[in-house]
């Protein structure tokens, strides 16, 4: 397959990938996803797929003797995790459950990370409070991941793809799932701030769907160095985190690390966007 047919089935927008999803978890990915397609799975078997595996490796970590293998876990994780987007595109099986089901393995795989780190404390005899910062941790990375989950889709959809974002504004379909698609974008939509303005003037402006050329050149010049901030709220860091954290053989830390300096990359991120949606809104006026 061409280099550039790849390129596109690997990235959702490559300006904003971070270097280790280039050159790693992207590359082997493509492979993972030839693989699925050749054995016929859907996309979101293989998001299941990836939910289950980051899942075990989470709760390996509660154990001394196989966090590292839970580590490895997590690392497979993120390769099967990136395998399913691309066997989507691959394949034009894209869809809202898929967004949806992508979001809920890597909701699953830090519900299993936490409960670890819950119950090795628990083990410590750790008190209430310390157990409740656990709790508040294990929130605060869900933020985390929803911001950056929202601001990469958006500028995806209409830096790259010149269309609204509508797997982000859909909050309301038919069924079980559409509820929980709508659940799912409300709780992002409900965090964004002034964005929110962003978003409503360019689909003001947008027809049949299409963002504008001065919207999408606009977007890029305004949000590039936000999406790239929103980049240290994502899974990479938190791996990284919870790596260092085994590898120190106190997994208990990774709270600290997520109440702290995680928390304070958040601050920093949201302000910039702050920043970066009212000069767009200024430019646009």
């Amino acid at each position: 397959m061409h280099q550039d047919t790849r390129a596109r089935l690997a990235f959702k927008a490559y300006e904003i990938e971070e270097l280790v999803d280039v050159y790693f978890y992207r590359r082997l990915g493509y492979v993972v996803a030839l693989a699925a397609r050749g054995l016929r799975l859907s996309p979101n078997v293989v998001s299941a797929a990836a939910g289950v595996i980051g899942a075990l490796g989470g709760a390996l970590i509660v154990s001394p003797r196989l966090a590292i293998m839970g580590i490895g876990l997590l690392v497979l994780y993120g390769v099967v995790d990136s395998a399913d987007g691309q066997l989507a595109r691959m394949t034009e099986r894209t869809s809202e459950l898929g967004r949806l089901l992508d979001g809920l393995a890597g909701y699953a795989t830090h519900i299993a990370i936490y409960l670890s780190i819950f119950v090795i404390e628990w083990r410590a005899g750790a008190g209430a409070w310390t157990l409740g910062a656990v709790v508040v941790s294990a929130l605060c990375s869900a933020i985390h991941a929803q911001m950056y989950d929202y601001h990469r889709t958006a500028y995806a959809a209409q830096v790259i793809h010149g269309r609204l974002p509508v797997e982000l504004t859909t909050l309301s379909a038919e069924g079980t799932m559409g509820r929980l698609v709508g659940v799912y974008s409300a709780t992002q939509r409900a965090l964004l701030g002034g964005h929110r303005e962003v978003e409503r003037a360019i689909a003001e402006r947008a027809v049949d769907g299409r963002v504008s050329d001065a919207d999408r050149q606009r977007y890029r010049d305004c949000f590039y160095g936000p999406v790239r901030a929103w980049n240290l709220c994502g899974d990479n860091v938190r791996r990284y985190g919870v790596a260092a954290c085994v590898l120190a053989h106190h997994p208990e830390w990774f709270v600290p690390f997520t109440l702290g300096p995680m928390n304070v990359v958040l601050v920093m991120a949201w302000l910039y966007q702050r920043a970066a949606d009212r000069r767009f809104l200024a430019a646009s006026a």
